[in-house]
């Protein structure tokens, strides 16, 4: 088994339950790592793996979008991931919106979750 996958995907996005953050943005980092079965001995071809580009470019649709709550922004992330390669039997993704506006300093609001 192989972990693949990118950390610390940087996007200003509008995701958020309230009307102000959904107008004015914020900055997110996002993780995404699959699993994918892997031959002791592969060869060095792309078609044996998982292009992780794949997962930039889904992650990228999905920040371009507004969502209520990070659970369902990761929820549908990680869901169109999984689908995008039959080999894949896990992905693992993780959300933080940085300096949530709660009224004192917190570095991050995230959620994990695991699909």
């Amino acid at each position: 088994m192989a972990r693949i996958g990118l950390q610390g995907m940087k996007f200003y996005a509008f995701h958020g339950y309230y009307d102000f953050e959904r107008r004015i943005g914020n900055e997110f980092i996002i993780d995404v790592m699959v699993d994918i079965p892997m031959q002791n001995s592969p060869e060095e071809k792309i078609s044996n793996t998982y292009n992780y580009e794949e997962i930039h470019s889904i992650v990228k649709i999905y920040m371009g979008k507004r969502y209520l709550l990070l659970e369902t922004l990761a929820h549908d992330i990680a869901k169109d991931v999984k689908n995008s390669h039959e080999e894949i039997t896990k992905v693992h993704i993780k959300i933080q919106k940085l300096n949530p506006p709660l009224g004192g300093k917190t570095r991050a609001a995230v959620v994990e979750i695991s699909f």
